[in-house]
This record gives C-alpha cells, sequence and structure tokens, in this order.
C-alpha cells in the first residue's frame, strides 16, 4: 500500500507491523514532513528501505500499478479529487482506494461516481473532536458517468448507507445537520426578502434525512 500524505505515518506502521501489508511507501510534500514518518519506524523498530519515503506531490512519487492500495487521509474532499483527477488513467491502475475527507464528502462522493470509481464501504469513526469519514472505492472500466443527482444534492453528503457502519455515530451527526437546517429555516423566515424557494429545499432535505434515521431506527429494533 501507499499513504499519501502520510505525515507521522501511523497507519502504514501499524499495516506492518501488525501483518496486514507486507510492503509500505509512505509519501509526503517535503522533507520535513517524511522525517516525521522516518522517526514512528525508527521508534518502532520496524525496518524499510529507504527507498520506501518518498518525497512529492499527490500520486507523482509511486509509479502505476506500484501498490494495490492507495491510502489518502486528512485531506479536503476537494482536494483528494484533485490528486486523483490529475492522472485519472494512473489512478484506475490501482486496486483500491481508502480515502479520508476532512470536509467536502460529498464532493468527493460526487467525483467518484462521475469519474467511474464505485464506492464499497462507508465507515465512521470519532477522532477526538473529530468524526471522520471514511470511503473505500475501486476504480472501474467507466470513464465518466452521468450523475445521479446534482452536486450540490446532500445525499452525497449524506448518503444513507453512512449508518451501516456505526448507526449511533451516524444518527448523531445527522441528528446535528437537522438541528442546523431548523436554524436556517428560522433564520429565512424572518428576511425581508422571499426565501420561500430556499425554504421548500432546505424541508426536503430535511425530510429526507430524518427518513435516514427512522430506517435506521426500524432496522436496528428488527434485529
Amino acid at each position: 500500500m501507499a499513504d499519501i500524505g502520510t505525515d507521522h505515518a501511523y497507519v502504514p506502521m501499524i499495516l506492518m507491523r501488525d501483518g496486514i501489508s507486507p510492503r509500505v511507501i509512505m509519501s509526503d510534500i517535503s522533507e520535513g514532513s517524511l522525517a516525521k514518518a522516518k522517526e514512528t519506524f525508527s521508534i518502532c523498530e520496524l525496518s524499510v528501505p529507504d527507498s520506501d519515503f518518498r518525497i512529492g506531490d499527490g500520486l507523482d512519487t509511486i509509479s502505476p500499478g506500484e501498490v494495490d492500495v492507495i491510502i489518502i487521509g486528512g485531506l479536503g474532499g476537494h482536494t483528494i479529487a484533485d490528486i486523483l483527477d490529475s492522472d485519472i488513467d494512473k489512478s484506475k491502475s490501482f486496486k483500491r482506494f481508502i480515502l479520508q475527507p476532512r470536509k467536502h464528502s460529498g464532493a468527493l462522493r460526487y467525483y467518484l461516481y462521475t469519474r467511474g470509481f464505485d464506492i464499497t464501504e462507508e465507515a465512521i469513526s470519532k477522532e477526538g473532536k473529530f468524526e471522520c469519514e471514511i470511503i473505500a472505492a475501486v476504480p472501474t472500466s467507466d470513464e465518466l458517468r452521468q450523475e445521479l443527482y446534482p452536486a450540490d444534492d446532500i445525499r452525497w453528503k449524506y448518503p444513507a448507507e453512512m449508518v451501516n457502519s456505526n448507526p449511533e455515530l451516524a444518527i448523531e451527526r445527522i441528528k446535528w445537520k437537522i438541528n442546523s437546517i431548523d436554524e436556517q429555516i428560522e433564520n429565512l423566515k424572518t428576511s425581508n426578502t422571499d426565501k420561500s424557494e430556499l425554504i421548500t429545499v432546505l424541508e426536503k432535505d430535511k425530510e429526507y434525512l430524518i427518513d435516514i434515521v427512522n430506517n435506521a431506527y426500524n432496522s436496528h429494533n428488527n434485529h
């Protein structure tokens, strides 16, 4: 596997230490950033060739098909999409991607779908004050696909499947969004200009999110 923007290289270290991956490549933008990765492996007494610590931007440091899995975590969804799109043929030479967008996950899902990647798994995990979304995707033979719905549609940001891996955390996140929409609607109602069209969109978004929560509860009760 290769970890792009590896920083302290904790994920590659765990994968190698626990025998999950026989080889790990760590890539980051500068020697200073990569020094943290080297320190982690030194402390853990794990030996890897110097050539598997690489300085460069995005996927520039990895040859087509060189690894099975690419991990890109801690960057924004737009940035991750730009990295994949900088050389789409190279990106599609890898078998699997594990992506963890810090923000704009909806934009990343939209990019993946329309550019011919299938999302195979979703997860939400707590990391300090953050609720991290993790997206596993695989390339397909499709070059371009017609969008299912517009790029700004709430279903890209909050897919119904997001409750499957960690229902409690997902529901907490969705309820926060519902409350945020309620506040937004109330503020729009006090506007001096007509905001009825936007309010209608927000109310539909809220209905969609409530349905996700109700379905999650019903599924849990049935099991």
